[in-house]
């Protein structure tokens, strides 16, 4: 399990935004995990959780034609952090 802090949270909760209406169940329990925390306390996530993570932030970061990603500063070092715990995992 990765812990993530309130600050990360904020990011992942912006990439969120749009599976709120996912038919995927893996998604939706995500997303109402989130929102059950809504004090931005750091949070454990599982692999399985943090795949979705990336799925959204794919989603979210990719440019308009597919062809590279726009990232904020925070976003890639949560990446980093996300992609370097799973494949030590």
């Amino acid at each position: 399990m990765l812990n993530l802090s309130a600050e990360e949270l904020k990011i992942i909760r912006h990439w969120s935004e749009n599976a709120e209406t996912s038919p995927f169940p893996q998604e939706a329990a995500l997303v109402n995990r989130l929102r059950r925390n809504p004090g931005y306390r750091g949070m454990l996530f599982s692999p399985k959780e943090l795949q979705v993570i990336l799925h959204w932030a794919d989603q979210e970061t990719t440019g308009h034609y597919g062809t590279e990603r726009f990232l904020l500063e925070q976003e890639r070092k949560l990446l980093d952090k996300i992609e370097s715990y799973l494949n030590d995992e």
